[in-house]
């Protein structure tokens, strides 16, 4: 094992985190998974129980509660858009420090070095460091268990088999069973690996650790929240309606993750075909990382309807290969790397040449966007000043220097586009903010507003500052509860649904992205209807 990495792995972390959070709370918080996550730390913050994740007028939130907890902790002044996504890039920072210790202790210190560039510099992991989601936060710790089940690999241990569980408890304490993911890596890898110096029992310790952690937290919210057996009850439908949830095809939802991960996509078949060759099957750092991608895919593919962000914790493991191929190639070897990654740089570059000429238009929510011109000038011309650089580099053999120059380039670009293009194109979308502040205007202080998980009412009821309930979905079918809500907000389709049987007078209305949102006052009779 290499000595001493945790100082570079500090630094790494620092370079990360900086790179995660510029104009982070610039966006507004307008997507429904964001708004789930932001009511929860609402609640937890206004009623100060934070037993269990719930939203406002008690219903019960959809995951576990540590995301919720490290934002509410961060958040304890107030929450907004940047304490929201701060775990998030935080959890991101972390995951490029261990996939640093990762690759310099089961490999050399410039393959962990080139895999953290990687996997900052992949669009789909940088997006989702800027969201208020518990993506990032599931990846780092399956990172965290893999990397200790890699150094049990090579060196046994304890402490290695604790790291192992200690990852696994803390990814089902962020996302459920999705948290078990390592414990199919660790079969395959077991099958697999030639070196095995560790004991299982080492291993079996760490299983311990992880399926204690879940019950430090379910042993005292049983035992201090009244509704527990109610939550528990709810988790079944929750796990269901994600198995049965319509989504994408898997051909789509691959074609995401090569999207997401580009342009090191370029990388791996090149590295695939070195694999085929080389056969290391003695590397524990190979053998993991395939493992890890294997069980991602067949899980992802199989045994859930895919969804490109699902993927998201194959990402580590694909920086790892990568990193392993660009250091290992040597000869004509290293043109099956070189060649497509630089040719895939030179088509962004042309790209963004193109934009700064011409108008390009994407489409984001079915509504146009259009590149600006001086940022495809910029974006080109930082890549191609990198590319340029990262060429004679590579031409000197300093080839851990030409990736790393390349990663910033494209990171540089990936936050230049989200800060000054995405972000001001959403906020226009969604103005959620200011509508809010026209909708207080007319309800009074302390009334309660009863809202539903539907469009963006979600996002606007994050930003309303006044007594919310969360109304269940059979809501409008059953008829309203005693006591009701004095004022709804909903799309316009519901509020044509329950505006007899509650009783509803339309008290004003907001429209963006050419959906209606009505603010209704719940008429007498509603009020003193049984439920």
């Amino acid at each position: 094992m290499r000595r001493h990495p945790a100082l570079r792995a500090v630094v790494v972390f620092a370079i990360a985190l900086g790179a995660c959070v510029p104009g982070i709370g610039m966006q507004e918080i307008w997507s429904k998974d964001e708004a789930r996550t932001a009511l929860v730390v609402k609640e937890m913050l206004a009623t100060g129980d934070w037993s269990l994740p719930r939203v406002p007028g008690g219903a019960y939130g959809r995951k576990p509660p540590l995301y919720h907890w490290l934002s509410a902790l961060i958040a304890r002044q107030g929450l907004d858009g940047a304490t929201l996504r701060l775990p998030a890039a935080v959890a991101a920072a972390g995951t490029a420090a261990l996939i640093y210790l990762f690759g310099a202790q089961l490999a050399t210190p410039a393959v962990g070095l080139v895999a953290a560039a990687i996997l900052m510099a992949s669009p789909s992991f940088f997006e989702w460091a800027r969201i208020g989601r518990m993506e990032t936060l599931l990846v780092f710790c399956l990172t965290l268990s893999l990397w200790g089940l890699g150094r049990w690999f090579v060196a046994g241990g304890l402490g290695n088999g604790l790291l192992f569980g200690l990852g696994i408890g803390l990814a089902v304490l962020t996302k459920g069973p999705a948290g078990l993911l390592p414990l199919a890596v660790a079969g395959l890898t077991l099958a697999a690996c030639r070196s095995r110096p560790g004991r299982p029992r080492d291993l079996g310790l760490g299983l311990v650790l992880a399926v204690g952690l879940p019950l430090v937290w379910l042993a005292p919210a049983s035992l201090v929240a009244p509704d527990f057996a109610q939550y528990t009850e709810s988790l079944g439908p929750t796990v269901a309606n994600e198995l049965a949830r319509p989504s994408s095809s898997a051909v789509s939802a691959v074609g995401g993750l090569a999207i997401g991960f580009f342009p090191w996509t370029l990388l791996l078949p090149g590295t695939l075909v070195m694999l085929a060759r080389t056969r290391p099957g003695a590397s524990p750092l190979v053998v993991v990382s395939l493992g890890w991608v294997a069980v991602v895919l067949v899980v992802f593919l199989v045994g859930i309807s895919p969804r490109a962000v699902y993927f998201l914790p194959a990402y580590p493991a694909l920086a790892l290969l990568a990193a392993w191929g660009w250091q290992t190639a040597e000869g004509r070897q290293r043109r099956w790397l070189t060649v497509p990654l630089g040719v895939g740089i030179a088509t962004v570059i042309a790209g963004g040449i193109v934009a700064a000429v011409r108008p390009v238009i994407l489409r984001f929510h079915n509504d146009p966007f259009q590149v600006p011109a001086s940022m495809g000038l910029v974006a080109g011309g930082v890549l191609l000043v990198a590319g340029v650089v990262a060429f004679r580099l590579e031409r000197r053999r300093w080839s851990v220097a030409a990736l790393t120059i390349v990663a910033a380039g494209v990171l540089i670009t990936l936050l230049m586009f989200d800060v000054r293009a995405r972000t001001p194109f959403y906020n226009r979308l969604y103005p959620i903010r200011a509508t809010v502040k026209y909708l207080e205007e007319r309800i009074p202080p302390g009334a309660e507003v009863g809202y539903t998980e539907a469009n963006r009412v979600t996002a606007l009821a994050v930003y309303l500052a006044r007594p919310l309930r969360q109304l269940p979905p059979n809501a409008f079918t059953d008829g309203p509860p005693s006591p009701a809500p004095r004022y709804l907000l909903l799309p316009d389709v519901e509020f044509q649904a329950a505006r007899e049987p509650w009783s509803l007078e339309r008290v004003d209305e907001v429209v963006f992205h050419r959906v209606r949102y009505v603010l209704a006052a719940v008429g007498s009779g509603a009020a003193r209807s049984p439920r």
